[in-house]
């Protein structure tokens, strides 16, 4: 196999690997909790970036062309994604607010940089890449990802460590259990990370491969993680079983009309499904079954 075939093997599969686990995800999940979320850190920051290497490789130029300015800002996704999906799993109020638009901006900037250059220059740029070196695009964008990956992870690291004896105080075990996984999935990225820059920092052009390779490990984690720890986000317009009063914000503790509509889930689920006769019934799959966080 020549390494412009192993090349297309990658990333070909790679692409194939990760929309069958976005897909998986969002069936499992059947579209609750942050299952949107963790399909989008799949998809977006991905996808674009292994058909652009691709078709970079097979001199597809038309293809790659179109490609050269979504590759250059859809893999700078990855980093304000993990952000949010971290805080939206521990805040009391995941809502999505718009000053939270502002961790796209590198990507915007990226788009518009990447935009003025003209067309024959972008040929060039692309057909230089196929050498195995990169030009200055290609040092911006790195510099740009390099940035983003030292700031969030620390943003990212911080705030789980701040969290962590709130998270004790206030959550019940369940709960916690329910998200410890989070924790080991930044820390899997921050590794697979520093190996992809180390890498890069040897040889640019093991973006071409070695970063697909690491990505489907580290999405296959996150996949198989949020499946196993099912969340379900919103009860009755509540977030995480957070009951929302005008007066006093948020309480961890439903109201008695709340209580009596999931005990009434609870049962109308056990009696249609037989499933109290399951030896492997636990609150984890009566929680992905019900709906009920």
């Amino acid at each position: 196999m020549s390494y412009h075939e192993f090349i297309l093997v990658v990333n070909f599969s790679s692409i194939i690997i990760l929309v069958l686990l976005a897909m998986l995800l969002l069936i499992a999940t059947r579209f609750r909790g942050e299952s949107g979320y963790a399909a989008a850190i799949i998809v977006l920051p991905n996808i674009p970036v292994y058909i652009y290497n691709m078709s970079r490789m097979l001199g597809w130029h038309d293809i790659t062309l179109f490609f050269f300015p979504i590759r250059y800002s859809a893999n700078t996704l990855l980093m304000p994604l993990l952000w949010l999906f971290t805080r939206r799993n521990f805040d009391l109020d995941p809502r999505f607010k718009p000053v939270q638009l502002l961790h796209f901006l590198p990507a915007i900037v990226c788009v518009v940089i990447v935009l003025s250059i003209p067309m024959r220059k972008r040929m060039e740029s692309i057909l230089h890449e196929v050498t195995g070196d990169d030009t200055w695009i290609g040092d911006f964008n790195a510099a740009v990802i390099t940035s983003q990956m030292i700031g969030y992870f620390v943003a990212i690291f911080i705030y789980l460590y701040r969290k962590k004896q709130y998270i004790k105080d206030n959550w019940s075990d369940a709960e916690y259990m329910q998200k410890e996984w989070i924790p080991k999935l930044m820390i899997l990225f921050a590794a697979l990370f520093l190996t992809v820059m180390t890498c890069y920092a040897i040889w640019p052009r093991t973006d071409a491969w070695l970063i697909q390779i690491l990505n489907v490990m580290a999405m296959s984690f996150l996949v198989y993680n949020f499946i196993a720890h099912p969340t379900v986000p919103y009860i009755q317009g509540t977030s995480r079983m957070l009951v929302k009063d005008e007066t006093v914000g948020f309480q961890s503790i439903p109201d008695e009309e709340q209580m009596r509509d999931i005990c009434s889930q609870v049962k109308e689920y056990l009696e249609t499904t037989n499933a109290f006769l399951r030896k492997d019934l636990s609150l984890s799959i009566l929680s992905r079954e019900t709906g009920i966080y």
